[in-house]
């Protein structure tokens, strides 16, 4: 009888043990996966939720995760219209966003470039509101390099050149966001 409890009290114990090693190892295994996920992925898991961005100098855009590319993300207004393009290294801080993520291999089709998105707007003559570090520009897109873009303000904020319009070239290093007006 006394052998049987000692029995039952080791089997208690092993099992306890085992227990134990398979929480650890599968704590080990998420820490592991976690520490392989991009913000592209966790803004991919993001998608059709409504987010803030913190961006340089406390500048922020809010609206609800539309696209996501391997170096920018596209953010839509309620309407469901494209409202805000933000290169991922401009952002600062993220407010809202889940721990799930979606890895690029999961995703439907293959992102385009910041380059490709930003030549989309300015085929379409879109005015944007421009950020960069250097500070802000609205105007027209119009053209699109590989590392950086011109824009055709429109100081007045008017749709058409203004005298007084200027072109100005924005280095991709210091875009913080392209809003659409």
């Amino acid at each position: 009888m006394r052998f049987e409890r000692i029995f039952e009290d080791l089997e208690g114990q092993f099992a306890h043990h085992q227990q134990e090693e398979v929480r650890a190892v599968s704590e080990d295994l998420t820490r592991a996966e976690q520490a392989q996920l991009t913000i592209a992925d966790r803004l991919r898991g993001a998608q059709g939720l409504g987010l803030t961005l913190h961006l340089a100098a406390g500048f922020r855009v809010s609206g609800v995760v539309r696209e996501v590319g391997a170096e920018w993300v596209a953010l839509a207004a309620r309407s469901g219209a494209r409202s805000a393009v933000i290169p991922l290294a401009a952002i600062a801080m993220v407010e809202g966003l889940p721990s799930r993520a979606r890895l690029v291999e999961d995703s439907l089709r293959s992102p385009l470039g910041l380059g490709s998105v930003l030549r989309e707007i300015a085929r379409d003559r879109a005015v944007v509101r421009l950020e960069a570090s250097g500070g802000s520009v609205i105007g027209r897109i119009a053209a699109v390099g590989a590392d950086a873009l011109d824009i055709s303000s429109l100081p007045t904020g008017e749709s058409t050149t203004v005298p007084g319009s200027a072109r100005i070239t924005v280095a991709f290093s210091a875009l913080q966001a392209v809003q659409l007006r």
